[in-house]
């Protein structure tokens, strides 16, 4: 194969599997004249692999801007260069989208080689509404911010459920499934970690649920959350009385401390903290009524 001179080649890379590059993005990374990487070191590995020795130069979120100039010059002089990330997609929630802009807008020619996308391998392996689906990329590294995130994001679809995806690291799963049980506790949730490696692992069910279904080995790399949303499990859906006098229950039941009880049952009801207290004595308080003129 021979690259068109010119031409930028937008090429996705295996996410964990080395069998998943296609043929065509071997091909691709063979005939370039250039490979732009997030860590030369990384694709560095993948060529190795290939048994390909090729100049590649780093291009990631904090030198993408500087680089435009440079790459368009070389596609300018006729040669053809490959945009990869460290796995994936570029551009999906990886560097690339400032220079594949600038190419575009320059009027040089752009191919993309379509490929592994983790977001959309989770989705697929899900089980969950599959559209519409909403990509997000990486959340918030701030239990408040992720929260507030969930908060905007976490909608249904305009005519039913809707999907949402948020890469995780892994250190941070137990606490982003309590975002998710604090903001939507009725949502569907799914973890997708180490997709197309040894140890791939599936989580799901709701987030309370797949928080007690997080082990210490699950809080490495990095993963993929998907959260189904329906009208009824949306923020701001609250749950009813009867559901906050059933935790409430629960949570006598299990001798939880009455404090942490009433203010975990606030985040997930929306009830105020007076009548949490009230159904934990065993009655609401009944607001009094107002005197005769």
């Amino acid at each position: 194969m021979k690259a068109s001179a010119g031409t930028l080649f937008v090429v996705a890379t295996p996410i964990g599997h080395l069998g998943d590059l296609t043929p065509r993005a071997a091909e691709t990374l063979a005939a370039v004249d250039l490979v732009l990487c997030e860590d030369t070191r990384h694709t560095a590995r993948l060529l190795n692999h290939l048994g390909l020795q090729k100049a590649t130069w780093s291009l990631h979120a904090h030198n993408e801007q500087e680089r435009v100039a440079s790459v368009l010059e070389r596609l300018a002089g006729g040669e053809s260069i490959a945009l990869v990330s460290d796995a994936g997609t570029p551009c999906l929630s990886d560097p690339g989208a400032r220079l594949v802009d600038a190419v575009q807008s320059a009027d040089m020619t752009v191919r993309t080689l379509p490929g592994p996308f983790a977001a959309a391998a989770a989705l697929a392996g899900s089980g969950l509404c599959p559209v519409p689906f909403a990509f997000w990329g990486f959340v918030a590294k701030k239990s408040s911010e992720r929260r507030e995130q969930l908060r905007l994001r976490l909608q249904a679809g305009p005519e039913g459920p809707m999907t949402h995806a948020f890469y995780v690291p892994g250190r941070d799963l137990i606490d982003f499934a309590e975002d998710v049980e604090a903001v939507a506790p009725r949502c569907r949730l799914v973890l997708a970690r180490e997709l197309t490696k040894i140890h791939e692992t599936w989580l799901r069910g709701t987030p309370a649920e797949v928080r007690g279904l997080v082990q210490e080995e699950h809080l490495r790399g990095e993963a993929v959350a998907l959260c189904e949303i329906t009208a009824q499990s949306a923020p701001g859906e609250k749950q009813e009385p009867a559901d906050a006098r059933e935790l409430v229950a629960r949570a006598k039941a299990a001798g939880r401390d009455r404090k942490e009880a009433l203010r975990d049952i606030g985040q997930k009801t929306g009830l105020a903290r007076r009548v949490l207290y009230g159904l934990w004595l065993g009655s609401e308080r009944e607001p009094e009524p107002e005197s005769e003129p």
